[in-house]
């Protein structure tokens, strides 16, 4: 009986030596699971600029009085003429359209439908929302009528930018007439004046560079986290790109600024030059791989060990 409880006795430590090595083994051989933090995106300086001066809250927080300048000759097919207005065809441009309020009509009985009422030249046209007021509220509603800039945008826009130095990220420039003419990019230009733009892109930012050229480009108020338009901060920035850029030489920092290539650029040179390529492939050679960028535009590239041997722009 004495050797077959010591018999049990040991079996039994040794269960509970198995037991507690194994608890002890699976704790430690549990893999800690990681999460991931969930990336957050923070805002530039640029785009925070315009979420925080032009609000664009709906038309139902409108005052009376509330101005538009007309960039079209004629009225737009979405103002009615009211009473005994006017139905123009020229001579619009320019004008002044003033917010002068809104009535609901109750059509064929159903829901009392608003119509936002402007005066220009003593006569008084409305605009159609198809949405109840309690609908315009609840969806910050604001009608978009592309002949009608909005001259609140603009006076902020103005007293933003105008007078500062800013630096262009794009080439694609206006002259004051309108035209589209070849500019430089990644360069400072004194901000001149703000104007309303046109039916897209609702103002025109006009410019000078450092060599004295006079030219405009267009943007929107959106910033780009609600809109794929040209916005204020695709367009210009308040830091020189020239400072993030030291090792890149001066002779080729100029040619980048012009949209030129030169045998030698890398590729992240190249990138700044003329952008991002459409199609990259991978070419075997004797000599090893080469690498050709392919442009909408025609142009392509060639690099062999990440540095231009020949291009055509």
């Amino acid at each position: 009986m004495k050797r077959l409880s010591l018999q049990l006795l040991t079996f039994a430590l040794l269960a509970l030596s198995t037991l507690a090595t194994s608890c002890y083994t699976a704790t430690e051989s549990t893999p800690r699971i990681k999460v991931d933090k969930e990336e957050v995106y923070m805002p530039t300086i640029e785009e925070l600029v315009i979420d925080n001066n032009f609000s664009h809250k709906g038309c139902h927080t409108w005052l009376e009085g509330k101005a538009f300048t007309s960039i079209e000759d004629a009225l737009s097919p979405m103002l009615r003429p009211e009473g005994n207005a006017p139905l123009y065809n020229s001579g619009l441009m320019g004008k002044t359209f003033f917010y002068k309020g809104y009535k609901e009509e109750n059509i064929f009985g159903n829901k009392a439908l608003v119509y936002l009422l402007y005066e220009c030249n003593g006569h008084t046209y409305s605009y159609y929302t198809g949405k109840s007021i309690k609908e315009i509220e609840e969806s910050e509603y604001t009608p978009l009528i592309p002949s009608l800039i909005d001259m609140d945008d603009v006076a902020m826009a103005r007293s933003l930018f105008v007078g500062k130095q800013l630096y262009i990220l794009t080439n694609h420039w206006y002259n004051l007439q309108g035209e589209v003419i070849q500019g430089r990019h990644l360069i400072a230009v004194d901000i001149k004046a703000v104007e309303p733009g046109n039916s897209v892109l609702p103002l025109a930012i006009h410019f000078t560079d450092d060599r004295g050229i006079e030219a405009k480009v267009f943007i929107t108020t959106k910033s780009s986290t609600y809109t794929q338009m040209l916005t204020f901060d695709r367009l210009f920035t308040y830091q020189n790109p020239r400072d993030t850029h030291s090792e890149i030489t001066d002779e080729v920092w100029q040619a980048i600024t012009e949209n030129r290539l030169l045998l030698g650029m890398t590729k992240n040179e190249c990138r700044l030059s003329i952008g991002v390529p459409a199609e990259v492939n991978k070419i075997p050679t004797y000599n090893g791989v080469k690498e050709q960028w392919l442009y909408n535009s025609g142009a392509y590239l060639f690099f062999n060990d990440g540095v231009l041997e020949e291009f055509r722009q």
